[in-house]
């Protein structure tokens, strides 16, 4: 049985509407609108209640660009398009859902909306253990949506100003002494296990491997970034006074997930699974930051959540690319790419661009993140950030000893002829790769964004973060 292909619409339409949130965060960010809310199911505390603040605004372009991105760098020859786009597009709605819900059963609805698409897009269209991959991702993804149920319902029903679920509600709410504690260990199980964090990561290293390149790209990029934004939103702004007493573990287990991704991603095989690896180490600085809760180290959170979806799409853009034309993501198998003849020089030019962006060198956008992230940290913990800046040396090993292997070095002479790469393929890692450049080169495209929000946030005011922070910014290269 011959399946007839779906035609060019269901591309352009998946194109279309990441280009329209795009445009419409334009005139949100030249005009801020005001919130939308709508009764629904008052008895359940459940209002359709979407607005926008410093926090979530650069997080929803985000997730519109990469959305556009994942889309751009889907192969034309992708099986059941429709069914594949249509995931991607309830995926995008569903994280747009949550970032912009202003209640927190709305927030937990459109959470619980991503995993089930995102379950389909590994399954369907991964590799060769991409069904244990999606399963796996399922049983961790469903138990973080229980424990976030279990949250946002113990926040709304102890509150003893009355029940509510709205946020404002939330931020103000006043809970019984005992209960703050377990209800936010609920919490940062639940955001630990989306992001993820160590030792919550059981479901990352081969989701990320096993989905392919554009599946990736969202799920590295955007989806655990949700993590991030409900530990923020969430643990850091509603429970700020427990969050203190949670943060020391959380700055260990920030280091100690940073140097176990980066030790892990050195001993890896395949690039797919360095990429993994390398990703979850990134997420320990993210930990770090929000355990240190300075007003700069949360600038620097949000900074490292833009940078690092910027970058990790870009990776597993250019590493699909590589697939594509090589037909293997082994290292052992990869050697002699940047050969100008019959090579893939320009694509390998590309990847060394991601990786240094990786490594966090001076003039990319990873570099800015983790200037702040490290600065706005240290005077709270010290010993962890010294052990993140460790873990941020041994990316620059694993970068450096990947390229040597599959850049230099000599092709295999029955295998090397490798079809070049077209410009439409090339198109959205140019534009990530563009990005990573004027992000490193023009900070405030990565930071000040959440300035407003993040600083009233703050739990801790050492010397260095009582100063206000555009002066500290003022001090970054630009």
């Amino acid at each position: 049985m011959v399946v007839a292909p779906a035609g060019p619409w269901p591309r352009r339409l998946a194109l279309l509407i990441p280009c329209l949130q795009l445009l419409l965060l334009v005139r949100m960010v030249m005009q801020p609108a005001s919130d939308l809310r709508v009764a629904w199911l008052p008895q359940l505390g459940l209002d359709f209640h979407l607005g926008q603040d410093g926090l979530s605004l650069p997080l929803v372009g985000l997730t519109s660009l990469l959305t556009l991105m994942a889309v751009a760098a889907t192969s034309l020859e992708m099986p059941r398009q429709r069914l594949f786009f249509s995931l991607v597009m309830a995926t995008n709605l569903g994280l747009q859902g949550a970032l912009l819900a202003r209640n927190g059963l709305l927030f937990v609805l459109a959470f619980e909306l991503i995993l089930i698409p995102t379950t389909l897009l590994i399954a369907i269209w991964g590799h060769e253990r991409s069904r244990e991959a999606a399963i796996r991702y399922l049983l961790y993804g469903a138990a973080s949506g229980v424990a976030l149920l279990a949250a946002v319902l113990a926040l709304g029903l102890l509150n003893t100003n009355g029940f509510s679920l709205a946020y404002d509600d939330l931020a103000t709410a006043v809970l019984p002494q005992g209960s703050k504690f377990w209800i936010l260990g609920l919490l940062i199980l639940a955001f630990g296990l989306k992001l993820p964090a160590v030792p919550l990561h059981g479901w990352q290293p081969l989701a990320y491997s096993e989905s392919s390149s554009p599946v990736a790209m969202l799920l590295a990029g955007a989806v655990s970034k949700l993590g991030a934004y409900g530990l923020l939103r969430f643990g850091v702004g509603f429970m700020g006074d427990t969050w203190e007493a949670w943060s020391p573990l959380i700055a260990v287990a920030g280091t100690a997930g940073a140097v176990y991704g980066a030790l892990n991603a050195i001993a890896q095989t395949d690039m797919r699974r360095l990429v993994a690896y390398s990703s979850l180490g990134h997420m320990g600085l993210l930990l770090l930051a929000m355990a240190a809760a300075t007003p700069l180290s949360l600038q620097g959170a949000v900074a490292q959540l833009l940078a690092h979806g910027l970058i990790s799409s870009l990776l597993f853009c250019v590493v699909g690319l590589i697939e594509a034309k090589t037909g293997t993501t082994e290292i052992a198998e990869l050697s002699g790419l940047l050969n100008p003849l019959r090579g893939l020089p320009f694509t390998l030019g590309l990847f060394l661009l991601a990786l240094m962006a990786a490594a966090g060198l001076p003039g990319m956008v990873g570099f800015v993140a983790e200037l702040v992230v490290f600065q706005g940290s240290w005077t709270v913990f010290p010993l962890p950030t010294l052990g993140c800046l460790f873990a941020s040396g041994l990316t620059a090993v694993y970068a450096v000893r990947l390229f040597n292997r599959v850049g230099f070095g000599k092709l295999d002479n029955a295998k090397a002829f490798y079809p070049a790469t077209t410009w439409s393929e090339r198109l959205p890692a140019l534009a990530l790769s563009t990005l990573v450049l004027v992000g490193g080169l023009w900070p405030p495209l990565t930071l000040g964004w959440s300035e407003s929000v993040t600083t009233p946030l703050a739990l801790h005011h050492p010397l260095i973060a009582s100063l206000p922070a555009t002066s500290l910014l003022q001090e970054l290269p630009s």
